[in-house]
């Protein structure tokens, strides 16, 4: 019984890294595609916008802060209650 246990919790921890890693993907995917939103916003507006590019920076840390954040949550609330609903069953 208690190796069915350790291969139970050893699979669920498995694919918990794998989620973790689709959730870096999916966060790598944002982040560069904000990052290519920004350079052509900027490319095409930089007479204008040039003046006032440190609310861009500011405006981009904060999203991809919030993304971050939210992101971990998703990890963090996947890890809680993988056990508890059978998750990756």
């Amino acid at each position: 019984m208690e190796t069915s246990n350790q291969a139970m919790e050893s699979k669920y921890y498995s694919k918990l890294n794998g989620d973790t890693g689709l959730i870096i993907g999916m966060l790598l995917l944002l982040v560069g595609v904000e990052g290519f939103v920004l350079y052509k916003v900027l490319s095409e507006t930089w007479e204008i916008s040039g003046n006032f590019f440190y609310l861009y920076i500011i405006f981009v840390g904060l999203v991809i802060g919030i993304e971050t954040v939210g992101c971990l949550s998703v990890r963090q609330s996947i890890k809680n209650h993988m056990f508890e609903f059978k998750y990756y069953d």
